[in-house]
């Protein structure tokens, strides 16, 4: 009764909030924010710095991350308020997949504040939100069935990208996050398989979409290339750590999935760095790749959740693998693939906060102006 209660007070005090009438609606993919926030502690800080998901700094970037999803939530509900969410976030068959980075950074918050809290009314509190989260899943279910739909009747086949992978990636953060939070045998295993092959089944209808996409003109690839197609590996990534976690799969399968998942990680980053050097020559350094996009916190949650899945996978190459190449390549990701992340999330980091700061000066001075014509 107490957890209600509180989740009541939590809800009322949410929406009182979003009352504000000077608040910033957040971009539609901004729970990607929380999804490479997440992922970030699970993977790379509790490698790097050895603190485990009880120590205080990790408790301490645990509640950061947390309350940078009520402020998103606070937004959201703003945008209900205002009668503008059908147009904000679902009116585009497309930009409507961004969704799943709500239900995907909902997962990796609640599985961070699970190990770190074990607090009872915390980690009951974190089942009811687990179950809503599930609610919100399958609301996004149906609108992306239908953006699929939309898109093929209505030929937007040059508009496709990587936001339509956030289908598997939501499908399968909610298995992850439901064996995570709830106890062993909890979920029935005919489940997590069904749920691993929905999500690999979604995976695999936008993953057609966007490759016809670029197939029909190979030489606008480079120029139409955007930074959401990483998801293309991401997905694959998320899809083995479940596996993994799950015993759904193979030892042998698991292997072969972070192979593939890795080539594919290769090839994606290659053409982004062509993208990045043709942008630089076009806009310079600055312009070219040195503005804020919501977009950039998809790679970083991409590369996280590789990292993630190589660093479950630790124990299958000792035992399974005999070639030095492969350890090689496997243990240096482990080590020199944790400062990579940790140095593209600072600069993330920086570019987010300065757009911030030119946001709220915008808005001020825009203020200012108004004020003076009306006087």
């Amino acid at each position: 009764m107490l957890i209600i209660l509180l989740l009541c007070c939590m809800i009322v005090g949410l929406v009182a909030f979003s009352a504000n009438k000077n608040l910033h609606v957040a971009p539609t993919a901004a729970g990607s924010i929380v999804m490479a926030l997440g992922i970030f502690i699970q993977g790379v800080w509790q490698h790097m710095s050895g603190q485990g998901p009880h120590s205080l700094m990790t408790r301490l970037l645990v509640i950061g991350t947390a309350l940078i999803w009520l402020y998103l939530l606070v937004s959201y509900i703003a945008s209900i308020r205002r009668s503008s969410f059908y147009r904000d976030h679902l009116a585009d068959p497309v930009q409507r997949f961004a969704i799943g980075t709500w239900v995907a950074g909902t997962s990796t918050l609640l599985i961070n504040l699970f190990a770190s809290f074990g607090v009872y009314w915390v980690q009951e509190t974190i089942h009811i939100i687990a179950v809503l989260n599930a609610g919100l899943w399958l609301f996004l279910l149906y609108f992306m069935c239908l953006g699929w739909y939309q898109i093929l009747l209505q030929k937007q086949y040059d508009r496709t990208h990587g936001v339509l992978l956030l289908s598997a990636v939501s499908t399968q953060s909610i298995v992850l996050l439901f064996h995570q939070v709830f106890s062993n045998g909890y979920v029935a295993f005919w489940l997590n398989q069904s749920m691993i092959a929905l999500g690999l089944l979604f995976y695999l209808i936008s993953a057609s979409l966007i490759l016809y996409r670029y197939s029909r003109r190979p030489e606008r690839l480079i120029a139409d290339w955007t930074d959401t197609n990483c998801i293309l590996y991401g997905a694959l990534a998320i899809t083995g750590a479940v596996v993994q976690a799950t015993h759904a799969w193979s030892d042998t399968a698991i292997l072969i999935l972070w192979w593939i998942t890795l080539l594919i990680l290769i090839a994606v980053e290659c053409t982004e760095g062509l993208r990045a050097i043709r942008r630089i020559r076009q806009k310079g350094w600055r312009h070219g790749i040195g503005i804020y996009n919501t977009a950039q916190w998809t790679r970083l949650f991409t590369l996280g959740m590789f990292y993630f899945f190589t660093m479950r996978t630790e124990q299958l190459y000792t035992e399974h693998t005999g070639s030095t190449v492969a350890l090689g390549i496997h243990r240096w990701i482990l080590s020199g693939g944790a400062w990579i992340i940790s140095i593209l999330l600072i600069i993330e980091l920086v570019l987010w906060i300065q757009a911030m700061i030119v946001r709220r000066s915008n808005r001020i001075e825009a203020d200012n102006q108004h004020s003076s014509m009306v006087k």
